[in-house]
C-alpha cells in the first residue's frame, strides 16, 4: 500500500473534499478557523464522596455560584462567563449507550470564558478567590483533584456571541 502524499511541513496532504459550506469552511477558499475572541477554560472535578446528587448540584448550583459571582475580583477582571455542567448517574449511562467509547470519569465542568489567561490568573491569585477556595471542601472531591482545559472556541455551528467573535454555519446556510 503506497504512503499517502506529504505536505513540506510532513503532514499528509489535505484530504480530498467537497465541501457544501465553502463560504465557512471550505480551507482551501482562504478561510480560517472562526476562532472566537474569548480563551475557555474547562476545570473537570469528581463530587464529594457519600454526598447525593441533590446536595451536589444545591450547594454547586446555588452557594459556590454565589460564592464565585459575587466576588469583586470576577466583575473586575471582566470574566465573561461561567458555566456549570454536571454529568448525572442517568446522563452518564446515556452516553455509555450511545456506544463511542468510556465516559468520562468526571462528574462535573466549571467553565469559564475569559478574555486574556492572565484575567484568569489574576481571578485565581485574587485574595476572595483563596478565601473561598475552602468552599470546594463542601461539594467536591479534593483528594482526585482538578484537572483543567485552556484553549478557545472554533465556532462551526451557531450564532456568536454579540461581540466576541463571528457566525458560524447558520440554520439559514442548511436551507
Amino acid at each position: 500500500m503506497a504512503d499517502a502524499p506529504t505536505t513540506t511541513s510532513g503532514d499528509p496532504a489535505p484530504v480530498d473534499h467537497t465541501f457544501t459550506h465553502t463560504h465557512k469552511l471550505a480551507y482551501d477558499k482562504g478561510n480560517p478557523p472562526n476562532r472566537q475572541r474569548y480563551w475557555r477554560i474547562n476545570m473537570y472535578f469528581n463530587k464529594k464522596p457519600g454526598i447525593s446528587d441533590e446536595y451536589f448540584t444545591n450547594h454547586w448550583h446555588h452557594v459556590h455560584a454565589d460564592l464565585v459571582t459575587g466576588m469583586k475580583s470576577f466583575n473586575k477582571l471582566n470574566l465573561l462567563r461561567y458555566n456549570q455542567f454536571f454529568q448525572e448517574a442517568g446522563a452518564k449511562k446515556a452516553a455509555e449507550a450511545m456506544g463511542y467509547g468510556p465516559v468520562l470519569t468526571w462528574d462535573a465542568c466549571t467553565e469559564f470564558w475569559v478574555h486574556s489567561i492572565e484575567d484568569f490568573v489574576a481571578f485565581t491569585k485574587s485574595q476572595e478567590y483563596i478565601d473561598a477556595t475552602p468552599d470546594m471542601h463542601n461539594f467536591c472531591n479534593v483528594e482526585d483533584g482538578i484537572r483543567i482545559m485552556a484553549g478557545y472556541d472554533n465556532l462551526v455551528f451557531g450564532e456568536a456571541v454579540p461581540g466576541y467573535g463571528e457566525d458560524g454555519v447558520v440554520k439559514k446556510d442548511l436551507e
